[in-house]
């Protein structure tokens, strides 16, 4: 074993005697063991003249708001920046997002060795759940305590070597920070969860509380009515460069769903991404983009809901999207 370490350390520029959480050990050995030429990525410092900045966003929201009446910008496949262009979604590490104003995080776990590595698809993306996501948050949430970060965490890939349940390695990830984390059901006030992880999930769980559980539809528009009500467009499979109209079509409708909700107890999600294998995810991005940031920028002095906005290389395409999904808030 301590051989082991050794190497481990020697790989990663990292002494093993210095991570205290034993689940951020086991990712480096899993990745040491199934994942031999690949080391984790450190995330990099934001740089305000790259993009717009929108770090204590939050700060001003009225406390008694449900987390249902926001809107909310978000990204899909948060962490997918390896691999090429059919699996990049994302440019930006997970701390320049949330320095940029994400507040919605979309996290893909493969369980593997009883710990969770981040992938898309089969794709491993050079970072573990422990050291490069919880971490990441919260350290984040400690220099900005006025702000809250929605969590989405779906299994990805195929598990292996485990010897328990997906819920319970979520579990023993939230046991060495408890703090962090809100884990209750229903639909909160934002005076609930300042300064935490708000947990939702695509995953079974015997272990309660465990956030709320979202029931996907695969590449549809469907309503979830399990643990609150979600309203949720994921119409992913954009065939060609010609179906990306169609696919502006779903995100328009749920926009429009949302501008028309008066009670807003509905959550919505809407997700401007998609692709396959004839359209790349920055080809979906880059035309669903500006005619989404045209719609907000439009609409902006009525402060119109949204909801959830969630989009592939979020700051590209539509100068501050960001700005103009934040702004109806307030």
């Amino acid at each position: 074993m301590c051989i082991l370490f050794f190497l481990i350390s020697q790989a990663f520029s990292t002494d093993l005697n210095d991570i205290k959480d034993p689940m951020v050990i086991n990712e480096l050995v899993t990745v040491y063991r199934y994942y031999p030429y690949s080391e984790e990525i450190p995330e990099n410092p934001s740089s305000s003249s790259k993009y717009p900045i929108h770090i204590d966003w939050m700060a001003n929201l009225d406390n008694s708001k449900r987390l249902s009446e926001l809107s909310i910008p978000g990204t899909h496949e948060t962490c997918a920046r390896h691999g090429g262009a059919l699996t990049e979604c994302q440019s930006l590490s997970l701390m320049d997002q949330l320095k940029a104003g994400i507040r919605f995080i979309d996290i893909r776990c493969r369980h593997i060795n009883d710990v969770f590595t981040i992938h898309h698809g089969k794709v491993y993306q050079q970072i573990n759940f422990g050291g490069g996501v919880r971490d990441v948050c919260i350290e984040f949430l400690k220099e900005n305590p006025t702000e809250f970060i929605l969590m989405l965490v779906k299994p990805e890939h195929t598990e292996k070597d485990c010897t328990r349940s997906f819920c319970e390695t979520m579990q023993t990830y939230i046991n060495y920070n408890e703090d962090y984390f809100y884990l209750n059901e229903g639909n909160p006030k934002v005076e609930d969860v300042r300064g935490k992880i708000v947990l939702i999930r695509r995953f079974q769980s015997d272990i309660n509380p465990m956030g709320n559980d979202i029931s996907f539809v695969d590449n549809a528009i469907f309503t979830s009515t399990t643990s609150i009500v979600a309203r949720v467009q994921d119409c992913y499979h954009v065939n060609t460069l010609f179906d990306r109209e169609k696919k502006w079509g779903h995100v328009k409708q749920i926009l429009e769903e949302s501008r028309e909700d008066k009670d807003k107890n509905t959550f919505y999600l809407n997700y401007g991404s998609g692709a396959s294998s004839g359209c790349y995810p920055y080809s979906v991005a880059e035309y669903t983009t500006p005619k989404i940031g045209s719609y907000l920028k439009e609409s902006l002095e009525e402060k119109v809901h949204c909801g959830v906005l969630l989009v592939d290389f979020f700051e590209k395409y539509f100068d501050d999207l960001v700005y103009y999904i934040i702004e109806r808030n307030y």
